[in-house]
């Protein structure tokens, strides 16, 4: 054979579609997963069952492991699909199904893809991480998709030719790219972190489905993510536009077919190691590798009629293969998730969307004031009950006052309201401030005879008089007084790293000039909404957020005028007044502000700032007196600073509390 018939033979074999076969028979045909996947080597459909039905739909072809109803064992018609959303939890192999996708509409049927991402950051890491390593170890791709690195490739990372067509590698945040290429396929990677609405031309799911109009029923669209809130939720909408297909699992003892639902997983108390799947049908328990080596006998069904186009999954990381998302550890992630919902919703809110694949509900729309003004306590304003062991504050800037807002912290993140105080004046003069400087100064005292100060106060800069609050903090700052901005962006932590406002003559950062430091508005308002929400739910015993006696009901307004919108994603205010909410958003900020840390401080420091601030003396069964008036004429009451100077100093050698060195700027 002569060099150019062996050349001619060569790009031929480079351009020629392979059969046409659908995207699981691809996969199992010419898949490679790189040596550095958890399970390297050739796809086998076998291993992820539950994705071949999926992969059918999405290749319009039928499928035998699809049924319109128990019974019905016929083939199931795909035809008429064109979209295919997948609302998943991790760990299940969906992302690379989507690899396949790709793959598969190079190789057979070739045409433009645009695969979408949240950001440019994201579509480079896929290009890296799960484009670059499937075409690197699968032939079938390598000699149509030729190496962007090399010369003469024409190949970009955000863009890759091959014969028949290109695949364009765009965010989701920049309209121009999602409407400049007409394509047959579209891949929609992780939708529930796009933008809602992008340079106000619309959604950017609408904007990439646009680009396939000219293709009918012979473009395909592919859009998998974990869900996120309730309402927002893209993948959700998708999902539920659809037939809403589950996946359906024979029990072992009565062969009865049903999709996994996390409350018919149980368990004996506090040991997840004994945790049962039991049967809708018959009852019985079974543990996971029992159901799951049922999977060959296991089937999709839609459960919905849909808008006949799309074919809408659902599929939580219970269905993970054994050993990828044991149920035993995901009943340890439930248990912990639980205990700690009220300091810690987030744990819950990643259980449900990850493991579940479910939305998080969110519930501060249900709060009412009215129900929060009942649960009042006996205690009343500038009173310290038993537990309260930190003080912070809180200054809301405005026009005419400054409202001055201190909060009392206790283990797990418990919260007392303290106070409520308004500083009357214009804070561009400096009556108030001065005013607020004797406010701060003043101790209050618990019922132990111990005087306890503010030990960190948090005055928002974002909206009034930025200037007056950056010079009353600059000088501050080492008696624990912070300027603080809400972030610009949405999912921050409720407080960040600052940033430094002074610049020198040369127009250069002054390090030891005045701090701003971004707290998570939406973050904190969503701890706190979380823990009013539990408080409905408990006993007295279990609250989280106590209140006194002597508040009134425009307090109680205030704490819950604003509203989580799911459509706009953001907190929408209910009435014009809002100044105690965001006092109770900046003293969270103050307690997780890194000199004081109280949601990761370790129990002997609690215990020991207990025995200084609450000392028990007499016999082990003597009660503290109930009220600060009965101990008003103690002799020589200790401050707070008198506490923390102790604490630092005479903390017991070698005895079961370790010394503490300058705790509170750990």
């Amino acid at each position: 054979m002569g060099a150019t018939e062996t050349f001619i033979r060569t790009i031929a074999s480079a351009i020629k579609p392979d059969a046409k076969i659908g995207i699981a028979d691809w996969s199992a045909k010419h898949r490679i997963l790189p040596p550095d996947s958890p399970e390297p080597g050739k796809w086998r459909n076998e291993r992820t069952p539950y994705l071949i039905g999926i992969m059918d739909a999405l290749s319009g072809k039928p499928s035998a492991l699809t049924r319109r109803s128990h019974d019905d064992t016929g083939l199931f018609d795909n035809s008429w699909v064109r979209w295919v959303p997948l609302q998943k939890g991790h760990q299940l192999g969906g992302s690379a199904l989507g690899e396949n996708f790709i793959g598969h509409s190079i190789t057979t049927a070739a045409g433009n893809i645009l695969a979408v991402f949240a950001t440019k950051d994201d579509a480079e890491k896929w290009e890296m991480d799960r484009f670059e390593s499937m075409r690197t170890s699968t032939p079938d791709l390598r000699r149509r998709v030729r190496d962007s690195g090399k010369k003469g490739s024409d190949n970009t990372k955000l863009r890759k030719k091959f014969p028949g067509g290109m695949v364009n590698l765009v965010s989701a945040s920049r309209a121009g790219r999602l409407k400049s290429t007409t394509t047959r396929y579209v891949l929609l990677e992780e939708i529930d972190e796009y933008m809602l609405s992008v340079d106000g031309q619309g959604n950017p799911l609408d904007l990439a489905a646009n680009r396939t109009s000219n293709f009918g029923k012979r473009a395909k669209i592919f859009a998998n993510s974990t869900p996120t809130v309730k309402g927002r939720s893209q993948i959700e909408k998708l999902y539920l536009r659809g037939d809403q297909r589950r996946y359906f699992v024979p029990c072992p003892d009565c062969e009865t077919a049903q999709y996994f639902s996390w409350e018919r997983l149980r368990w004996e108390t506090d040991k997840p190691e004994t945790a049962l799947y039991h049967c809708s049908d018959c009852g019985s328990g079974n543990p996971e590798h029992a159901w799951k080596a049922g999977y060959e006998r296991s089937y999709w069904m839609p459960t919905a009629t849909g808008d006949g186009e799309t074919a809408s999954f659902h599929l939580s990381a219970m269905y993970a293969p054994i050993g990828w998302r044991p149920w035993v550890s995901a009943v340890r992630d439930w248990l912990q998730a639980k205990a700690e919902l009220a300091t810690d919703p987030a744990k819950m809110i990643t259980f449900i969307n990850n493991f579940l694949a479910e939305c998080w509900e969110d519930r501060s729309s249900e709060v009412k004031w009215q129900t929060i003004q009942k649960r009042q306590e006996p205690y009343k304003l500038k009173q310290i009950p038993v537990g309260c062991l930190i003080l912070t504050g809180a200054v809301d800037v405005q026009p005419d006052r400054l409202e001055v807002f201190t909060d009392g912290w206790g283990r797990g993140m418990e919260n007392w309201t303290i106070d409520a105080h308004v500083i009357h004046g214009d804070p561009s003069t400096p009556a108030p401030w001065k005013e607020l400087d004797e406010f701060l100064a003043k101790p209050l005292r618990n019922s132990f005879g111990v005087d306890m100060r503010v030990q960190l106060t948090g005055i928002d800069s974002g909206g009034h008089n930025t200037q007056e609050v950056y010079d009353y903090c600059r000088f501050r700052q080492h008696l624990g007084v912070f300027a603080l901005k809400g972030a610009s962006e949405r999912r921050r932590p409720v407080i960040g790293r600052p940033t430094q406002q002074d610049v020198t003559v040369a127009g250069t950062t002054f390090k030891n000039g005045v701090q701003l430091w971004p707290i998570g508005t939406d973050t904190a308002k969503e701890k706190i909404f979380a823990a009013l929400t539990a408080d409905d739910k408990e006993g007295r015993a279990e609250t989280r957020m106590h209140f006194p006696a002597d508040l009134g009901e425009e307090y109680y307004q205030q704490l819950v005028s604003e509203v989580y919108n799911p459509a706009k994603d953001r907190w929408d205010k209910l009435r014009k007044r809002n100044e105690v909410l965001d006092g109770k958003v900046y003293n969270m900020a103050c307690a997780y502000h890194p000199r004081l840390r109280l949601n990761v401080m370790p129990e002997r420091e609690w215990a020991y700032l207990e025995s200084m601030l609450e000392p028990r003396v007499g016999d082990l069964f003597s009660q503290p007196p109930p009220q600060v008036e009965q101990i008003a004429e103690s002799d020589a009451p200790v401050t707070s600073g008198d506490a923390v100077e102790t604490l630092v100093q005479a903390a017991p050698q070698g005895g079961w509390i370790e010394p503490q060195t300058n705790w509170m700027g750990r």
